[in-house]
């Protein structure tokens, strides 16, 4: 890959994933997860990601972590440094599994006669040539279980993505995603694969199928994958000042070269653990070299770096800047069907080939290995196996962009028999108030790396306790104890006058009501005797990933926060400024579970603490002021002026670092700015939300009707009453913005 991505962001896999879109418009060919803290992609013909996913113009959730909605990333590289910050982090680059059948028929046309090749191939996350499947393979089938739905089935798994398909080995794949929202066991996605010997050949020209009933003798089963982690950071401290050439930072995806000649690099490790006799699958990740706390040194960098980046993305003036990149990002392999000549345990899933390649700076029969290109238009088939049946570590000195590929087998499959492989697509990082921090301490990279190993032993245990059962007809893969389920909420502001500000959480008593049973029958959590209390939490973070505990209610102070007119619990948050923006999600906790019974009979003791997650957060909220009454005569003022960009005494900082905030307001006015010549900038229209509350404030994002910052200066505000008695009336003033 080269920096000059922008001509060329779709043109490889991307071509191939819009082609199958196209022919497959009408089922469900994508499927995505959002339901843990991992977001994820998929398509019905085992690619895992996006097509779209080189450079700019990504606009799904490719291996996000931690996943959250509204994310921004840029659309265009000639926009990328006027670009808002970029928020996104994604991880995943290409994944997803290789089938080799050696020495096996196939039926040739036009006849269809069978004749034997060296090898019959499909595969997912080559960069081009055919898959060896077909284009109208069955959709997805996708269900959502969610812990508190009244439908909640807790021998299963919260969110699943089902598909199948044949392929041109005549082996048909099973693909069985899953996740869950549960503390400890929601940083993975887990993916069963089950390949048959069906004898049902794909033929992709012909877009069908035809049966040739065989012994599959040496069959071997690949995944391979490409990670990086280090996206934000990319983007948001550098820029190419030759932006009307449309050249800027490799997108998120291709890190750095440190020149057009010779050998560049990119900035990651990587890490392989678990290989041997353990009793545990090998986990692979990558990690930035730094974890995104400082731009790379200018000798390695081709690009400019901001003259702002440390308050760019400082999240409050006496914070450091916060790290971009400090996540391990990688996949973990849970389980999989012994190949000859391996150990018995399912188990210790470790693979028989492991290679790790570099993207630009390895080769491979002479070719570099640029993932660009990497496909079935650059190696023959018989050069793609050598290359998936190869053990190869690089040098490990944190300048690597990694591709993993990691081979099982081989296997003789007869016809009916299978081949279960069960692996997870892991995450890990440190504590996220401190990358917001930005670890002040040092924890990076140890506390990421012991993270995402924890993860790790979290997804095996998931799948001990899954493997070998059965409920609504599906082949489980993975259980895990389930939570409390969490309360719905809501924050609103509840501030009666000009002078204190409060925000109200409310919220429900799903929790209390909740009754889980565990895989004997046996009623493993009962919220009239489970539930120990809730804890509410506050963050300014708009993404809302990391949170500030506010206060913990026992459940023997519950009755203290009953609103009976409201019909839920209520608790008034009091230690805040007016329209300062915030977040909020309550939490309820068990604090001594029961022994819990997996699907598969797995008996765990001494659970420890289960929690609920956050997903039932409430959106951002401030609180503010009640409104004038202007038979006191008008007294409308602006918050702050003038406002001074980055200063934390002249803005509001994080999440609304352009907000300026009009006060004092009558219940409806009309507000029209307008430059010191006369022209109109923009129209505010305040009165009552949806729900009738009446407020004192409005506030403007420095933008213009036609969406754009408006220039650092002076401008004249006029305020016009739409209250009946003082209709008409109005007050002008003036603000001053300072860059």
């Amino acid at each position: 890959m080269n920096k000059f991505k922008m001509n060329i962001p779709f043109y490889l896999p991307a071509l191939l994933f819009s082609l199958l879109m196209t022919v497959q418009s009408s089922a469900q060919v994508t499927a995505t997860h959002t339901r843990g803290k991992l977001w994820e992609s998929l398509a019905n013909f085992g690619f895992i990601g996006d097509g779209g996913a080189w450079d700019y113009q990504q606009i799904s959730a490719i291996g996000l972590y931690p996943g959250f909605t509204g994310y921004t990333y840029p659309d265009h590289e000639e926009r990328v440094y006027l670009w808002p910050k970029v928020t996104a982090n994604f991880h995943n680059f290409r994944s997803g599994p290789w089938i080799f059948a050696k020495k096996a028929q196939t039926l040739v046309p036009p006849d269809y006669h069978a004749e034997e090749r060296d090898f019959l191939f499909y595969h997912a996350s080559l960069a081009n040539g055919e898959t060896g499947t077909l284009y109208s393979n069955p959709p997805f089938k996708t269900r959502k279980n969610f812990i508190g739905a009244d439908d909640f089935n807790p021998l299963l798994p919260e969110e699943m993505n089902y598909s199948w398909f044949h392929t041109a080995t005549g082996i048909t794949v099973k693909q069985r995603s899953m996740t869950f929202s549960y503390p400890d066991y929601d940083d993975f996605i887990i993916y069963d694969y089950i390949f048959t010997n069906t004898g049902e050949l794909a033929f992709p020209a012909l877009n069908d199928t035809k049966q040739l009933t065989q012994t599959l003798n040496d069959v071997y089963i690949t995944f391979h994958s490409g990670i990086q982690v280090s996206t934000k950071g990319i983007l948001n401290f550098h820029y190419d000042e030759n932006l009307l050439a449309g050249v800027a930072p490799g997108g998120g995806f291709l890190g750095w070269r440190a020149s057009d000649e010779g050998k560049g690099g990119f900035m990651n490790y990587y890490a392989v653990e678990n290989q041997g006799a353990d009793g545990k699958g090998v986990l692979y990740y990558s990690r930035n070299y730094n974890g995104g706390r400082e731009p790379i040194p200018s000798s390695m960098d081709p690009y400019k770096i901001r003259n702002n980046w440390e308050n760019f993305i400082r999240l409050k003036s006496d914070w450091l800047p916060e790290l971009q990149d400090p996540a391990c990002f990688g996949f973990v392999f849970l389980y999989r069907t012994p190949p000859r000549n391996a150990g018995p345990d399912p188990f210790d899933a470790d693979p028989n080939f492991v290679n790790v390649y570099s993207d630009e700076r390895d080769n491979f029969k002479n070719k570099e290995v640029d993932f660009e290109n990497f496909g079935l238009d650059l190696f023959k088939v018989n050069e793609m196996f050598e290359f998936a049946t190869h053990n190869f570590l690089p040098p490990n000195e944190g300048n690597l962009y990694c591709w993993y590929t990691s081979t099982f087998g081989p296997y003789t499959l007869a016809p009916g028999d299978s081949i279960r492989l069960i692996l997870a697509e892991i995450g890990g990082v440190m504590d996220l108030k401190q990358v917001a921090l930005g670890d002040p301490d040092n924890w990076y990279p140890d506390s990421s790396i012991t993270a995402i190993r924890k993860n790790a032993e979290a997804a095996r245990n998931a799948v001990r306790w899954g493997v070998g059962g059965y409920e609504a007809g599906i082949q489980v893969a993975a259980d895990a104890p389930e939570p409390p389920p969490a309360p719905n909420c809501t924050a609103v502001t509840v501030s009666a006058g000009l002078d204190t500000p409060f925000i109200a959480v409310r919220w429900d008593a799903t929790a209390e009501n909740a009754v889980i049973k565990d895989g004997a029958g046996n009623v493993f959590y009962d919220g009239a005797s489970d539930l120990d209390g809730y804890r509410i939490y506050r963050t300014f973070d708009e993404r809302g990933i990391w949170w500030d505990p506010i206060v913990d209610i026992p459940i023997s102070d519950l009755g203290k926060y009953w609103n009976a007119e409201e019909s839920q619990y209520e608790y008034w948050d009091k230690n805040l400024q007016f329209d300062f923006e915030f977040k909020y999600y309550v939490e309820a906790y068990n604090s001594d579970p029961k022994s819990w019974t997996s699907i598969n009979g797995s008996v765990v003791n001494q659970l420890g603490e289960l929690v609920s997650d956050d997903y039932n957060q409430t959106p951002l909220v401030a609180a503010r002021p009640g409104p004038a009454d202007l038979a006191n005569g008008w007294d409308v003022f602006v918050v702050p002026n003038p406002y001074v960009e980055g200063d934390p005494e002249r803005s509001f900082g994080e999440p609304t670092p352009y907000k300026i905030v009009f006060r004092n307001l009558p219940e409806k006015a009309t507000i029209k700015i307008f430059t010191v010549s006369g022209d109109l900038v923009k129209t505010l229209s305040h009165g009552p939300d949806e729900i009738g509350n009446l407020f004192g404030s409005i506030s403007w994002d420095q933008r213009s009707e036609a969406g754009l910052h408006v220039a650092p200066g002076l401008y004249i505000y006029v305020v016009q009453s739409e209250v009946e008695q003082y209709k008409g009336q109005k007050t002008s003033g003036k603000l001053m913005i300072i860059r």
